[in-house]
């Protein structure tokens, strides 16, 4: 019987990098609390499954064997996306994602949120 390390914050540590995020930005997107994968990936420690399953559902395209066991693919529809023609890909789709998290970061501004709702209000009352 083999001893089973758990390198889960690696991947984790790999997506973030492959993203381009940084640890904060990427806590922000799967909505868990400051500095706690940044302290996970320190301290080399094991992610709980709601962390877990919060990365799963914010990044859809990670696949969760290669997240949990680092078997198989970062992805699970695994393209070399720079030789695939840039037809291939649905623009509308990509657009309404990055409007969906824009407009889910503009809310979590304090400021933004209070502009919004003035504007509404004011546009209610024509």
């Amino acid at each position: 019987m083999s001893d089973f390390v758990d390198e889960t914050y690696k991947r984790v540590e790999e997506v973030i990098n492959y993203k381009r995020l940084n640890i904060r930005s990427f806590e922000e997107i799967i909505d868990v609390s400051n500095n706690s994968i940044g302290t996970a990936i320190r301290r080399k420690s094991s992610f709980k499954s709601n962390v877990l399953n919060k990365i799963l559902h914010s990044f859809p395209e990670i696949n969760p064997t290669w997240l949990l066991t680092g078997k198989g693919e970062m992805f699970l529809n695994n393209i070399d996306k720079a030789s695939e023609p840039a037809s291939k890909y649905n623009l509308l789709d990509i657009k309404s994602k990055v409007k969906d998290n824009l407009i889910h970061l503009l809310l979590e501004d304090k400021e933004v949120k209070e502009a919004i709702a003035t504007q509404v209000s004011e546009v209610l009352k024509k």
